[in-house]
């Protein structure tokens, strides 16, 4: 049932949202005008996705973002996570991320309606995540979100901010 406000639906992912969450994440890559900090494969999705781990909001049964949240382990072999969990390791947090929004869709909400079902999902645990330090759009939304900046490192020449709620 759409939110009456939004007139999103905001559910877990299916196997079959792969190929429109492959879409958004080439859309919110650095070459494409993003910020986004990594690739993740189509076989990561599938996994995130069987596991429960991947939520979407849909607009008129089109896909307008989706959110990722894993274990630290699910992630730990990308060297931004080890970097992000050496200066700020925050045990037994989950991580949220990544979050894009289809860029039709920005503004209207989105990430805040995924972000509460996927606390709601994970029981309101504690999560954490980096962003882009130029990347002011998602380090306000992440702010009205809930999210604190706890932290900042450099990787590959780049300063991030990490977030955690």
């Amino acid at each position: 049932e759409p939110n009456k406000s939004t007139g999103l639906i905001v559910e877990a992912a299916r196997r079959d949202d792969v190929d429109g969450i492959l879409n958004i994440q080439e859309d919110n890559q650095p070459e494409n005008g993003g910020s986004l900090s990594a690739r993740l494969s189509r076989d990561w999705f599938e996994k995130a996705i069987g596991s429960q781990s991947v939520i979407v909001a849909r607009s008129n049964g089109r896909l307008a973002g989706y959110v990722a949240f894993t274990s630290r382990e699910a992630q730990s072999h990308i060297p931004i996570i080890q970097a992000m969990l050496g200066i700020y390791p925050n045990p037994g947090a989950y991580l949220h991320g990544p979050i894009c929004v289809a860029s039709e869709f920005r503004g209207r909400g989105v990430a805040s309606e995924m972000f509460r079902a996927q606390r709601a999902h994970m029981g309101h645990s504690t999560v954490m995540s980096f962003i882009r330090w130029d990347n002011r759009a998602s380090r306000q939304a992440h702010i009205s979100m809930g999210f604190s900046e706890v932290a900042d490192f450099m990787h590959n020449g780049m300063r991030y901010v990490v977030v955690s709620a």
